[in-house]
């Protein structure tokens, strides 16, 4: 629980236990008792008496703090909420009970009623805060789980979103449509039936764009069906100067990737180095060890490089991490520059979804 609420707690969990304790207290013990050892008391006795029930509820809250900390750092919630509850239920109980037991044996006036019967509805009443403290620190665990999965929810649909406009700009650069168009116009004067089959490409990255657009996985073959389209458009603008090596293991993978990732990472070798049909830009896409997918291109850096270093890094590694908890790994070195994505197991209710579309 965050300092916040534990100064929630305090401020209103002290008077609140403090009533209920007096309150439980002269509803279960008999009126005349009561008012009998009260008619005993001298002005120190009331005080030491309005101690004790501040105390005990000071205890046990003051108590559930302590172990809530202890407890975080050796066995958080995440870890195993059940085993948690009832470590800290039991650990809270028994300290609780030990401290009632030995207050008890203070040999206090025999005016303070401080029985056995006393001493077992302080037990019983200790029990039941305990179980109440416990069950609150609980409940504010998953609410706080709750309200986190709603923000990295809202924090993974907005870095979603920016990666379809990172892609869109792409696309929709100027210098991209012309050198497209420039290339169809070509073709439809040399080989019409190729440029058909250019004009359905294109018009399939922009489907698959809009389609998934608010998809935060999507399946490895979806992905690469899109790759594909795009390589299309790139063997035809610049020929051999572009070799793009899928390996087999990639095919026939079955997982999910975050959708556009290939793309971005394409595109950056590309927008970032220069290559012609002797010195081509070379892209392997392969897996490593089953965990990761790396994309792996040589470098011949421009001269003058373009704005936007690093296209789409920072969007994927954000992605990845709230998705799976694992960040990609970049490496950067003198000849080569390498991207590991990590795998991610095939969610099938998505790739069908995808697959219907």
């Amino acid at each position: 629980m965050a300092t916040s609420n534990y100064k929630f707690l305090r401020l209103y969990g002290y008077p609140i236990f403090c009533l209920l304790t007096n309150l439980i207290f002269f509803l279960i013990n008999p009126y005349e008792r009561t008012f009998n050892a009260w008619r005993q008391f001298t002005v120190f006795d009331f005080i030491v008496n309005t101690l004790v029930s501040w105390l005990f509820p000071l205890l046990v809250i003051e108590t559930g703090i302590w172990l809530t900390y202890l407890l975080h750092r050796r066995l958080p919630w995440e870890k195993n909420m059940r085993m948690r509850f009832m470590v800290q239920l039991i650990s809270h109980m028994g300290i609780i009970l030990l401290v009632v037991y030995l207050f008890f044996h203070i040999p206090f006036p025999e005016k303070f009623a401080f029985n056995q019967l006393l001493y077992r509805q302080s037990s019983i009443t200790g029990m039941i805060y305990c179980l109440v403290i416990t069950s609150i620190f609980a409940a504010e665990h998953l609410i706080n789980r709750l309200n986190n999965a709603r923000l990295e929810a809202f924090k993974l649909n907005e870095l979603a979103v920016q990666a379809q406009l990172d892609a869109l700009k792409l696309q929709l650069d100027p210098h991209f449509l012309f050198n497209n168009l420039s290339a169809l116009t070509s073709l439809i004067e040399e080989n019409p039936s190729l440029s058909v089959n250019y004009v359905v490409k294109l018009s399939s990255i922009y489907r698959y764009m809009l389609t998934n657009r608010t998809q935060n996985t999507i399946a490895m073959a979806v992905e690469l069906d899109f790759i594909k389209n795009v390589l299309f458009l790139h063997q035809i603008r610049y020929g051999q100067a572009i070799r793009i090596n899928i390996s087999e293991d990639v095919d026939h993978l079955q997982s999910d990737i975050a959708p556009l990732t290939l793309q971005l990472l394409i595109e950056n070798a590309i927008k970032h180095n220069q290559f012609t049909n002797d010195s081509p830009l070379i892209i392997d896409i392969y897996i490593e060890d089953n965990k990761w997918l790396v994309v792996k291109n040589n470098k011949n850096p421009k001269r003058i490089q373009e704005p936007g270093a690093q296209l789409g890094l920072k969007n994927i590694t954000q992605r990845y991490l709230l998705l799976s908890g694992n960040k990609p790994v970049i490496s950067n070195t003198g000849n080569y520059f390498e991207v590991k994505i990590p795998l991610m197991k095939k969610n099938a209710e998505e790739h069908a979804e995808h697959t219907d579309h």
